[in-house]
């Protein structure tokens, strides 16, 4: 599977990290996902792409959320 950065066009340019595609094997999951998906079960499918996001490891904020990112007090 093929997993693409966030969209970082909010973030102010100079806190845009550099992230690129990644590919990772979910051969373990695939059957879960699937069957979340055709049962239309949000949960299931959210904590199948938790797992996902694991494998990808210290990237795991970029291709998940970045809404805090240039956010000041």
């Amino acid at each position: 599977m093929e997993i693409n950065p966030v969209n970082q066009g909010g973030v102010e340019q100079k806190y845009w990290r550099d992230l690129s595609s990644r590919s990772v094997s979910v051969r373990g999951v695939w059957d879960r996902a699937v069957d979340a998906w055709m049962d239309d079960d949000v949960e299931e499918l959210d904590a199948v792409w938790d797992e996902i996001l694991d494998l990808i490891g210290s990237d795991y904020d970029g291709y998940s959320n970045v809404s805090s990112i240039g956010w000041s007090a």
